[in-house]
């Protein structure tokens, strides 16, 4: 076990038995858990942790490490609410460990429902971040990307005005976003809106002047 782990383990344990009163038998659950835990069979672990909680529903320790568990065998929608519970349970002293640990979760819900095609659960997770860290440049990023994702098959659906909004609200998460741009010009050019599209796609050759997706798509409109 990391030393920081050592650190948020001891933390939550001194402060909930003293002033939680952990039942015994949900302690108990607790350090068979951990053991498992420790010993990388973090699967095994989970219905320890589980029943500790369900015995101790204000055992910060145990949500702690159920949370851990799921991160570890990549269950990141089932990490999610334990480690909610956990960052609202925690003392002010290991708060910010359990919130890195809540993050890591998100980041991996949000990529998890996008691989199975979830763009609105992608979005979600990552609004939900965005919220918890609103300074986090990777969340901006990671959430334009999504939206650009979910632009593009607004598009194909022909829901131009879904598809300008999503394209939209990408840029103003990451306004250098070339893609964003190429996504939302070719909206405004589907809505047939040339004067929409020759501006939103200028501001795309400012940004990367040598692209030859920006190139082709300011021939084209300029074509028109």
């Amino acid at each position: 076990m990391r030393k920081t782990e050592v650190w948020i383990l001891a933390s939550l344990i001194l402060t909930s038995c003293a002033g939680l009163g952990i039942l015994s038998e949900a302690q108990t659950d607790f350090d068979t858990g951990l053991g498992l835990f420790n010993r990388g069979k973090y699967q095994e672990a989970v219905e320890y942790f589980e029943s500790a909680v369900s015995l101790e529903p204000d055992f910060a320790e145990a949500y702690v490490y159920l949370g851990r568990s799921y991160l570890n065998v990549r269950e990141y929608g089932k990490a999610l609410p334990a480690l909610r519970t956990a960052y609202n349970l925690s003392p002010d002293t290991v708060k910010n460990e359990v919130f890195n640990l809540l993050i890591d979760a998100l980041f991996g819900a949000a990529t998890t429902e996008l691989k199975k095609g979830n763009i609105s659960g992608s979005i979600d997770r990552l609004r939900e971040t965005i919220g918890l860290a609103p300074d986090s440049k990777r969340a901006k990023d990671e959430l334009s990307d999504a939206l650009i994702t979910l632009g593009r098959d607004f598009l194909s659906k022909g829901n131009i005005d879904d598809a300008i909004g999503a394209y939209g609200e990408a840029l103003t998460l990451s306004p250098d976003n070339t893609r964003a741009y190429l996504g939302l010009a070719k909206a405004f050019l589907e809505d047939g809106d040339i004067a929409k599209a020759l501006e939103t796609i200028q501001k795309a050759f400012k940004i990367d002047p040598k692209s030859k997706e920006v190139l082709k798509m300011l021939g084209d409109i300029l074509g028109k």
